[in-house]
């Protein structure tokens, strides 16, 4: 199905997009779980692994969890974004997450990459008109030896 929305609306569709994953790498290593969390969707699925959360709560615990665990610096930097709209309320895209994270407070050294993930992601928007993830998944491409998995999953 080919997108509803032509022009300026595909454009600023596609800015809010890019401004929403900017802002999960952001809100994610500055600790901002509430801001995080109304990212997604009330029910919205995050897989990562063989972990999966789906809804905000569940969501909102696992990323708490991490915020209780030890002292953590990360940073996660996101890029390639393709999009597509498959109606004025729908998309998918697909891009590159690499992160740097240490359980250490900074300055970390060396400055060694922990993960590069692609995230395979549905959009809708909202309501109140905001777009927000509605699914997003994780796939391990290159991995650090030190990186024992995602938090939450199952050993």
């Amino acid at each position: 199905m080919a997108s509803e929305l032509k022009g300026l609306e595909l454009i600023e569709a596609k800015l809010e997009i890019e401004r929403l994953n900017a802002d999960f790498c952001f809100h994610l290593d500055h600790d901002n779980v509430d801001l995080l969390i109304d990212l997604f969707t009330e029910d919205a699925c995050y897989s990562h692994g063989d972990r999966l959360s789906v809804g905000r709560e569940k969501i909102r615990s696992l990323f708490s969890q991490r915020l209780n665990e030890n002292a953590r610096t990360a940073r996660h930097m996101y890029s390639g974004l393709r999009l597509e709209l498959s109606s004025a309320n729908k998309a998918t895209g697909t891009s590159v997450c690499m992160t740097f994270a240490k359980n250490a407070m900074p300055p970390v050294t060396p400055a060694v990459p922990y993960l590069v993930a692609d995230f395979i992601d549905e959009y809708e928007r909202s309501d109140d008109r905001h777009w927000r993830i509605s699914k997003r998944h994780i796939e391990r491409i290159f991995v650090d030896p030190n990186n024992e998995g995602p938090i939450g999953h199952q050993t």
